[in-house]
């Protein structure tokens, strides 16, 4: 996995200009060259000190990792193509997997379904366990656009679904194996959610 962190390449300091020993015949002249200078220092300060505050808030925005919601998912998985969804998933910080780790899946995927498959993925390590998603177009006689976004933590993710998509087409609920299932169909898109224990999947696809 690729992960880029932001690191400071160097430190900055601040430095103030040694004035010559005051001419104690002169206290005026120098108080008012004093005053001349102070908005000028005071400037450079002030500037310098903007640029490291938003130097530091870069880094903390660009290396802390964002939380998975369903407006996210949502956004990720309407991208038209790999690409768009590349550049929306990138903005969650998450590592995204390389080749090598699609791979596998892809050549599984290729044999089963036919045509080819462009696809990519993230997967995020958290205490209590990981989150993974992934988002690809297959071609061929099973054309599709799909996404599959897997959880530990789904707290609140089916009432989300629901704001956004309305109440689902289908819903089961098992308390025996603590299970829930809910599926809607919105045009051409179908949406599934299923959650066994605490752990859910979420699929999103659509036909080509």
């Amino acid at each position: 996995m690729i992960l880029n962190w932001l690191h400071p390449s160097r430190n900055v300091y601040f430095r103030t200009r040694r004035s010559d020993p005051m001419d104690d015949d002169e206290p005026e002249k120098k108080m008012r060259s004093a005053e001349r200078a102070s908005p000028l220092r005071y400037l450079e300060i002030s500037t310098i000190g903007s640029f490291c505050a938003a130097f530091l808030s870069f880094g903390v925005a660009t290396a802390m990792p964002a939380d998975m919601t369903a407006e996210r998912l949502l956004t990720i998985c309407e991208a038209p193509t790999v690409q768009t969804a590349m550049t929306k998933g990138d903005e969650l910080g998450w590592p995204r997997l390389t080749d090598a780790e699609t791979e596998e899946w892809r050549r599984s995927f290729v044999a089963h379904n036919g045509g080819s498959v462009d696809v990519v993925g993230w997967r995020q390590e958290k205490a209590g366990g990981a989150e993974s998603l992934s988002f690809w177009l297959a071609a061929g006689p099973n054309g599709h656009k799909a996404c599959a976004y897997s959880t530990p933590r789904p707290a609140g993710f089916l009432d989300a679904l629901s704001e956004r998509l309305g109440t689902p087409d289908n819903l089961d609920k098992n308390d025996a194996i603590e299970s829930t299932t809910a599926w809607w169909k919105r045009g051409a898109v179908e949406y599934s959610f299923v959650q066994v224990g605490s752990s859910a999947v979420i699929n999103i696809n659509s036909s080509r």
